[in-house]
């Protein structure tokens, strides 16, 4: 499989490499290896995302790179790598583009059920930790001596951010054994990555955090955490959407909790993040609500208000914990 991608996406000269909007550290750290990637291979690849690179990721090496898509910068690509995401939606305002155009489309991922028949190869597996994990694999089947500092950063990072610090139960012995390679040919530093990454928060985003996390409410006798942010509490604590990642998971930590909520104002709607303890399928949940992701971690969005939204997905959950007990 992954011979064969390799080779496929070899061929093109031009390639575009676009990541899901509301990026994370999966979506940028893969995109990031899978360019400097093809940077080794004599081809210079276009970085595309709707939205800008979160804060704690602007010190990764060509994240400088990453700009919006237009058809125009589109055209100037003979093809292109959807990263971290399978669904053209996932991709932004040029969602359109990748379903008319017929420039091959590849995939590179680990989110359930991709449209098979929309692209010409994929690299995916739903049970990889991550996409950053399989762009490591590309690497390992080309040639660790290729691997950069900067990719292998990037790759870390990948790793890292999308299994929760190596502790979901997506974390498997293949996990640890390619972050130790990477450490290894990539000649990186763990804890410079850590910090860099979660180490760097302003005071301000633990007045939110505090603000946050005072407002848990349980449901579910006690095994549903949900959390609101508001725009204004947003405003009032000088932070944006991108300082609420990682909140969903403090919750988790409460005794009883097995699901985790946060439930945000974004663009005239309500976003929702889910994460959970192995209980609940919460990709299913979020797909009643125009989103998706994995068993233990997922998205989805709702037309709001905030307070319909709430009942609307405490709803769905409690539905779905009856079924499981």
């Amino acid at each position: 499989m992954v011979k064969k991608f390799s080779e496929a996406i070899t061929r093109l000269e031009k390639p575009g490499l676009i990541s899901h909007k509301s990026p994370d550290g999966d979506a940028i750290g893969s995109q990031l290896a899978l360019y400097h990637w093809f940077r080794i291979r004599g081809r210079e690849p276009l970085l595309f995302n709707d939205d800008a690179v979160p804060e704690n990721l602007k010190w990764l090496g060509g994240q400088e790179k990453i700009q919006p898509p237009t058809q125009a910068l589109l055209d100037q690509c003979d093809g292109f790598l959807l990263i971290d995401g399978n669904e053209p939606s996932r991709f932004g305002a040029m969602a359109d583009y990748f379903l008319k155009t017929d420039k091959p489309l590849f995939l590179i991922d680990h989110h359930l059920d991709p449209p098979e028949d929309m692209f010409q190869g994929m690299l995916w597996d739903s049970r990889a930790s991550s996409t950053a994990y399989l762009a490591w694999l590309l690497y390992e089947e080309t040639g660790t001596g290729a691997l950069s500092r900067e990719a292998a950063e990037a790759l870390y990072t990948g790793i890292l951010t999308d299994t929760g610090s190596f502790r979901f139960d997506s974390v498997t012995a293949d996990t640890h054994l390619a972050v130790g390679n990477i450490i290894r040919h990539g000649g990186i530093d763990p804890s410079a990555i850590f910090s860099n990454i979660y180490e760097n928060k302003s005071l301000n985003e633990y007045h939110l955090l505090g603000s946050v996390l005072e407002g848990i409410r349980l449901f579910c006798d006690g095994a549903l955490a949900v959390m609101q942010v508001t725009e204004k509490m947003l405003s009032e604590n000088g932070c944006s959407h991108d300082d609420l990642e990682g909140f969903v998971n403090y919750p988790l930590s409460i005794r009883g909790v097995t699901v985790s909520l946060i439930l945000y104002e974004r663009d005239g709607r309500v976003k929702i993040s889910l994460r959970g303890k192995s209980l609940v399928d919460l990709n299913l949940v979020a797909r009643q609500f125009d989103g998706g992701g994995h068993f233990n971690a997922a998205g989805a969005r709702h037309d709001g208000p905030m307070e319909k939204a709430v009942e609307d997905v405490v709803r769905e959950v409690t539905a779905r914990m009856e079924d499981c007990s």
